[in-house]
C-alpha cells in the first residue's frame, strides 16, 4: 500500500507546483488511485480465506495448521516443488560449463545448483502462474543477492574463449544487422515526432552506449539492448509535455530519465520484478496486436500523407517523388515478407535459404536502394534518410552533448517529469523482462542461471548516460534478443512427438563477446553515415509496414479473428476451437480486440498518448479480477494458458503446425475446386481434370472384369 500512496502524494506535490488543466489533473489522480485500488484488491484477494481468522481469532493456530497441512500435502505429493525466480529458465539435469582454468567454473556452478536444490525456493512454478499468495511481494535485496551469488562466480567464464569463434562472430554480425535496420526505422519516427531533437545519430549512439554497459555488467549478457518501437511511440507522445510545462526539451528529458532510472533501481531492489510473472498471454497478445496495428498505421500514414491527395496546387515533380516513395515502400515490404518465408522454399540449398530468411530486411533495403537510383525513379525530390554525411560527431539538434538539467526548468517541470518516467518504468518492466524471458526459454538449454533482478537494476543504470547525453533509453529487444541467442546455438534436427521435424539445441555459446561486439559495431555505423544517407525513407517505412504485418503473423487474437470469419467446418481443430464453446471464444476475442484498439486509439489520437503503458499494465488486474469471474477456469486454460514454459511452447508450436497445415490445404474451398473453371483460374484445373479422368478410366477398366470388380475397386 505504501508505493501508490507515495505516488499519490508526489502527484499532489507536482500539481501544487504546476498550473495544470483540470483534465490532466484528473488523469493524474485517476492513475494514482487506480494503482491504489488495484493493490488493495490484490491484498483482499490474497487474504480472502484467512483475513478474519488471521487478524482476529486464531493466528497461531492457523499458522500451525497451515504448516502441518503443507507438510502432509508435500509427503503425499500434492504440492508441486517450487523453484526460485532466477531458476525459471534453468534446465533441469546435470550442467557442465567448459572453463579455461581447469574447471573451476564447472565446480562452482555445480555447487551453486546443489545449494539451490537444498534451499527452499521463493517463486513457485504453479501451472496457473499465480504463485503462492502468501509470499511477500516486496523482499528487499533478496532477488539481487540471489542473482549475484548465482552469476558472479561465472563472470570470468563469460569472458573465456568460446568453443566456436566462428559462431560468436556470426552471431555478432547478425545481431548488429537485425538491430541497426529497425533502429533506423524508429529513428525516423522519433525525428518526425520530436522535431529532429532525437534522430538517427542519437538512436544509434544510444544503442552502442547502453549495449556496452549491459554486456559488461548485466547478469545475462545474451539479451541485446536497443531502441524499440514502443519507446519511439512513447517518446513521440510525451514530447508535447514540454509545451505543457513550458520547459526546454532536453533538460525535461534529463529528469524523465532520472526518475525512470530511479524507479527501475528501487523496484529491482525491493523485488517488484516478480510482477512480470503475473502477465498472462491475455496481456502479451494485446500488447503484440497493439504494436502490430500501430506500426501498420504509422507506416501507411507516412507513406500516404505526403501524396497531397485532394490538393491541386502541388508541384508535379514533388508529387512524383512521393509516389516513388510509396512504391518503394510497398516493394520493400513485399521483398522482406517474401524472404521471411524463404526457409520453406524448395529452391536453393538449406544454407542459402537460411541466409535469405535471416537477412531478409538487409536484402530488401539493398535492392530497393539500388532501384531508387535508376533513371526516372529519383527526379530530385525522392526523400532519403536525413543524416549529416560524414557525421561530425555532434548532436542532430543545435545543443551541447552534456545536458544542463536546470536550464529553463521549474519545480513543476521537474516533478512533472515523473509522469513519463513512470510510463517508461511500466513499459520496461513488461517489455524488457519478457525479452529476457524469451531469450532464456528452456528450448535453448542454457546452463547458466538467469538474473532478472540484477539485470533490471543494470537497466536502470543505463538511464544515467541517456539523461546526461540526451539519448533515447532502450531495453531488451524483441525478437532480436531471442534471435541472437538462436544464432549462438548448435542445433540438430529431431522428430518430435507430433511427427514434426524440429531443431533441437545441443549447445549455446554463453558469453559476453557477441553482445559487446554488436554494440561496438554501432560506432562503425555512426562512421558510415554516408552509406546510410543513400537509403530512401520509403524503404524504412516499408520495413515498418513489414514489421507490423509480421507482428500479426502468429498472434492468437488475429488468428481467432480470422477463425470467426470462417465457416465452422473449415476451422482448424486446435483446442480453442474444439474444446471451448465458440460463442465464448468470440466474446473473449472481442474483449481483447476492444482493449488493443483502445490502447491504440489513446496512444495515437489523444493528447495523453504517453499514458498507454499504464493501460497495458491495467490489463493485468483486469485479467486477474474481472475475466476470472466472467469465464470459467476450464475455458481460461484454453483461451489464456499460463503454465510451464515447456508446456506452453509445445502447445503453441503444435497449434501453429495445425493452423499452417490447414491454411495450406484449405486456402481454396475443396468443394469449389470441383468445378473445372475455378480450378483453371487458380492454375489447378488441369490437375483436377487429370485426376477425375484417370479415376474414371480406372473404374471402367476394373468394371470390365465382373469377377474381380469388387476386389479391384477396393484396391483402387
Amino acid at each position: 500500500l505504501i508505493s501508490p500512496l507515495i505516488l499519490s502524494s508526489v502527484s499532489q506535490s507536482a500539481l501544487s507546483f504546476a498550473n495544470r488543466s483540470p483534465s490532466v489533473e484528473r488523469v493524474i489522480h485517476f492513475a494514482s488511485y487506480l494503482i491504489l485500488v488495484s493493490q488493495f484488491l490484490r491484498i483482499l484477494s490474497a487474504s480472502r480465506d484467512k483475513c478474519i481468522t488471521y487478524f482476529v481469532f486464531i493466528r497461531p493456530m492457523s499458522n500451525t495448521m497451515s504448516k502441518g497441512d503443507d507438510e502432509e500435502a508435500a509427503l503425499a505429493g500434492e504440492i508441486e516443488t517450487s523453484v526460485s525466480f532466477h531458476q525459471r529458465s534453468v534446465v533441469d539435469g546435470d550442467s557442465n560449463i567448459v572453463s579455461n582454468d581447469g574447471g573451476d567454473a564447472e565446480d562452482t556452478f555445480a555447487n551453486d545448483e546443489k545449494k539451490k536444490e537444498e534451499t527452499p525456493s521463493s517463486k513457485p512454478n504453479d501451472s496457473d502462474g499465480d504463485g503462492d499468495e502468501d509470499e511477500p511481494l516486496f523482499q528487499f535485496m533478496t532477488g539481487i543477492k540471489e542473482d549475484l551469488n548465482a552469476r558472479a562466480p561465472l563472470y570470468k567464464d563469460d569472458w573465456g574463449k568460446p568453443r566456436s569463434v566462428f559462431t560468436v562472430v556470426n552471431a555478432t554480425v547478425f545481431a548488429f544487422i537485425i538491430q541497426l535496420i529497425p533502429a533506423l526505422i524508429f529513428a525516423e519516427l522519433m525525428a518526425r515526432e520530436t522535431e529532429n531533437n532525437l534522430a538517427v545519430a542519437e538512436v544509434v549512439l544510444s544503442s552502442a552506449v547502453i549495449g556496452i554497459i549491459y554486456a559488461i555488467f548485466a547478469g545475462q549478457p545474451l539479451v541485446i539492448m536497443g531502441i524499440t518501437g514502443p519507446v519511439a511511440i512513447l517518446l513521440g507522445t510525451s514530447y508535447r509535455l514540454t509545451q505543457t510545462f513550458d520547459a526546454e526539451y532536453f533538460p525535461f528529458f534529463f529528469w524523465v530519465c532520472i526518475w525512470a532510472g530511479a524507479m527501475h533501481i528501487v523496484s529491482s531492489m525491493v523485488g517488484l520484478v516478480n510482477l512480470v510473472w503475473k502477465v498472462t498471454p491475455f496481456t502479451s497478445q494485446i500488447f503484440e496486436l497493439f504494436i502490430g496495428i500501430s506500426f501498420i498505421y504509422l507506416s501507411c500514414r507516412d507513406l500516404i500523407e505526403p501524396l497531397y491527395l485532394g490538393q491541386s496546387d502541388v508541384d508535379p515533380t514533388d508529387r512524383a517523388g512521393q509516389y516513388a516513395t510509396l512504391l518503394l515502400g510497398i516493394l520493400t515490404c513485399y521483398i522482406s515478407y517474401t524472404l521471411h518465408f524463404a526457409e520453406t522454399w524448395t529452391l536453393f540449398t538449406r544454407q542459402i535459404r537460411t541466409v535469405l530468411t535471416a537477412y531478409n530486411t538487409l536484402f530488401a533495403v539493398v535492392i530497393v536502394t539500388g532501384l531508387s537510383y535508376l533513371p526516372g525513379v529519383d527526379m530530385g525530390t525522392l526523400d532519403r534518410v536525413v543524416v549529416l554525411a560524414p557525421w561530425d560527431w555532434q548532436p542532430t539538434a543545435d545543443r551541447p552533448w552534456v545536458t544542463n538539467p536546470i536550464q529553463g526548468m521549474t519545480a513543476s517541470a521537474i516533478f512533472g517529469a515523473i509522469i513519463p518516467g513512470l510510463m517508461f518504468f511500466l513499459l520496461f518492466i513488461i517489455d524488457h523482462n519478457v525479452s529476457s524471458i524469451l531469450s532464456q526459454v528452456p528450448k535453448y538449454n542454457l546452463k547458466k542461471p538467469a538474473a532478472y533482478h540484477w539485470d533490471f537494476f543494470v537497466l536502470g543504470i543505463t538511464f544515467i548516460p541517456c539523461a546526461i547525453l540526451g539519448l533515447p533509453p532502450g531495453n531488451g529487444l524483441i525478437p532480436q534478443a531471442p534471435l541472437h541467442v538462436r544464432a549462438l546455438c548448435t542445433r540438430k534436427i529431431e522428430t518430435d512427438k507430433y511427427g514434426v521435424k524440429r531443431e533441437v539445441v545441443t549447445y549455446v555459446e554463453e558469453q559476453r563477446w557477441s553482445g559487446l561486439g554488436q554494440a561496438l559495431l554501432m560506432f562503425v555505423a555512426l562512421a558510415a553515415f554516408r552509406v546510410i544517407s543513400w537509403i530512401p525513407r520509403g524503404a524504412l517505412f516499408g520495413l515498418l509496414l513489414y514489421l507490423g504485418i509480421g507482428a500479426l503473423h502468429g498472434n492468437e487474437i488475429w488468428e481467432r479473428s480470422i477463425f470467426c470469419l470462417m465457416i465452422p467446418k473449415k476451422r482448424p481443430p486446435v483446442p480453442v476451437v474444439t474444446d471451448v464453446k465458440w460463442r465464448t471464444v468470440q466474446f473473449f476475442t472481442l474483449i481483447q480486440l476492444f482493449c488493443a484498439f483502445a490502447v491504440f486509439a489513446v496512444a495515437n489520437f489523444t493528447s495523453v498518448g504517453y499514458l498507454y503503458p499504464l493501460l497495458l499494465v491495467i490489463l493485468v488486474p483486469i485479467r486477474s479480477y474481472i475475466l476470472s469471474r466472467i469465464f470459467s477456469e476450464e475455458d481460461l486454460k484454453r483461451l489464456d494458458p499460463h503454465g510451464k514454459e515447456e508446456e506452453k511452447e509445445d502447445n503453441y508450436h503444435e497449434e501453429q503446425r495445425i493452423i499452417h497445415q490447414h491454411q495450406r490445404n484449405d486456402s481454396v474451398d475443396s468443394e469449389t475446386m470441383e468445378f473445372p473453371h475455378f480450378g483453371e483460374f487458380r492454375g489447378q484445373g488441369h490437375t483436377q481434370l487429370h485426376h477425375r479422368t484417370t479415376s474414371a478410366l480406372t473404374e471402367d477398366k476394373v468394371g470390365g472384369d465382373g469377377e474381380n470388380n469388387d476386389a479391384s475397386t477396393k484396391n483402387v
